[in-house]
């Protein structure tokens, strides 16, 4: 992942904006959001003849992340999820090429809350976090894109300095993964989870949402913890996982999210932390290994 500079949104943004949420709404702020890597994310409040209101602009400026595509994906899960349960912005506009804006960019209602990075009570703060992902997975509604997460079999895995696990973990990770058709957000994970007041408050960040394999999913969600906090409360969140969704999880396709890990996560995890929460940076690559290895155990 590259790092991008924040740019603000230009005036014909803005008045795009202003032009989806009222025909007389006047911008009278614009905040930038923490964490944003791929797009950039700002927080627009509005005055109306209704009042004042949040929006959530999202605007992308690199073609290597497909933006079109991400805008659509966004856009349709958003739709599949709406009444489903899961708590999650409601989309007011898009520009999926740029053609009105200059930019591939989506407008979607605030929620409340922010992302909860430091829990007070892990487990509960875990078992809600299985929950959701859980609630995603039993959405009826299918995408047509198709994504089955980022492993890349040829990776050489240096960060794994044991050879005898990295031997292992490729071994394991190879061959066929359990054919599911599921809704999966793509990158669920805490930095996208909004909370207040102890509670769960909202799924955010839905542009690679796709049709996939739920092992992907919860599996990506297991390396961001391990990332952040250590493999004990990736590995407790499998198991609570399992619990709320009533399904087990097809173990080689987590697996080969864990092994989706290199050391450029070292590099942009602060970016996306911004001080939120305490970071052990040398230890990443053991934690996310110590969760390797349980994984490769559990596939025997």
């Amino acid at each position: 992942m590259t790092h991008r500079e924040y740019q603000p949104p230009t005036a014909e943004i803005l008045r795009w904006v202003a032009h989806h949420v009222h025909r007389s709404a006047r911008v009278t702020a614009v905040v930038p959001l923490l964490g944003g890597i791929t797009a950039d994310m700002d927080r627009v409040t509005l005055d109306s003849p209704t009042g004042l209101q949040d929006v959530v602009l999202r605007r992308w400026s690199s073609e290597e992340w497909h933006e079109e595509d991400l805008v659509t994906r966004e856009a349709s899960a958003l739709a599949a999820v709406r009444g489903c349960g899961v708590p999650t912005p409601q989309l007011l506009a898009m520009d999926a090429d740029g053609a009105e804006t200059g930019v591939p960019c989506t407008l979607t209602s605030a929620l409340t809350g922010q992302p909860d990075l430091s829990p007070a009570d892990m487990r509960t703060w875990l078992g809600q976090l299985a929950t959701a992902q859980a609630a995603i997975h039993a959405v009826p509604d299918h995408l047509q894109t198709r994504w089955d997460g980022w492993h890349d079999g040829d990776l050489p895995l240096d960060w794994l300095v044991d050879r005898g696990l990295r031997a292992a973990a490729r071994e394991a990770a190879a061959g066929p993964l359990v054919g599911e058709k599921i809704l999966v957000h793509g990158d669920y994970q805490h930095f996208n989870v909004l909370w207040q007041d102890g509670r769960l408050s909202g799924v955010v960040d839905w542009p690679n949402a796709a049709t996939g394999n739920r092992g992907s999913d919860v599996g990506h969600c297991r390396l961001n913890l391990a990332v952040l906090f250590d493999a004990r409360t990736a590995a407790d969140y499998l198991v609570m996982y399992e619990r709320a969704a009533g399904v087990r999880v097809d173990r080689r396709a987590d697996l080969r999210a864990l092994l989706c890990f290199n050391l450029g996560w070292q590099n942009f995890i602060p970016r996306q932390v911004r001080g939120r929460a305490p970071i052990d940076l040398a230890g990443m690559p053991g934690r996310v290994a110590a969760a390797v290895r349980d994984a490769v155990d559990g596939l025997g």
